[in-house]
């Protein structure tokens, strides 16, 4: 985990100091040549761990997460972050391999609790290492403003709408990579993917809605 930190802060140090202006929007996205999603000038789909705390200038926490059902993932969480003019809390999905994942669950030694009822792993030194160069396939961006109807709208007519609670629905967006969730009682949540990776976004999306730790 020490030698993580020690990489990425050495990188950070050599960024130049990030762009504030309008042009970094939720709403404002492009679909790249290569078919990565990009948004706040980040290629998701296509970049890595390293490449995204470059850009944010910031060490995430990372840790090994595992289902009520048994599914593994990897998360990477940036707490508050100010991206241009905004401010929200930022999380990084990785692709990790079913072999990497296996082995981490196998050897991991200290777990605690969550409040969606998953299970959080520290990750070993090893798999700490590896992860900065795996990809980021879902980009999640929770915004500390709550965001009106009239804001939601700048993202378009969305293919697709989920109620979720009374108050809370997703609204999809496949070919843009984008699921949203829009809470009139709440809080939003901006979902990110690569186009080509939409379904695996859809089927990730909780049904529950548990908010993040505030910090």
């Amino acid at each position: 985990m020490k030698y993580f930190f020690f990489i990425v802060i050495a990188l950070l140090t050599a960024c130049e100091p990030a762009e504030r202006d309008t042009k970094n929007l939720p709403w404002k996205t492009s679909v790249t040549a290569s078919g990565a999603t990009e948004v706040f000038g980040l290629a998701i789909g296509e970049m890595t761990l390293k490449e995204l705390s470059i850009g944010l200038k910031k060490i995430p926490e990372t840790a090994l997460f595992e289902t009520p059902k048994g599914q593994l993932s990897i998360e990477a969480y940036f707490g508050k972050t100010t991206i241009g003019l905004l401010e929200g809390r930022i999380i990084a999905d990785l692709d990790a391999s079913d072999d990497f994942l296996k082995t981490e669950r196998k050897h991991a030694k200290k777990r605690d609790s969550t409040p969606n009822n998953n299970w959080k792993y520290q990750l070993s030194t090893e798999g700490a290492t590896e992860i900065i160069n795996m990809k980021v396939w879902r980009f999640v961006y929770i915004p500390v403003a709550e965001y009106k109807e009239k804001q939601i709208k700048f993202f378009g007519e969305p293919n697709e709408i989920i109620n979720v609670t009374k108050t809370a629905q997703y609204r999809l967006f496949p070919d843009k990579g984008i699921a949203l969730l829009w809470d009139t009682d709440g809080g939003e949540i901006f979902y990110y993917v690569a186009p080509k990776d939409f379904a695996r976004l859809k089927a990730s999306l909780p049904m529950a809605i548990i908010r993040p730790k505030e910090n």
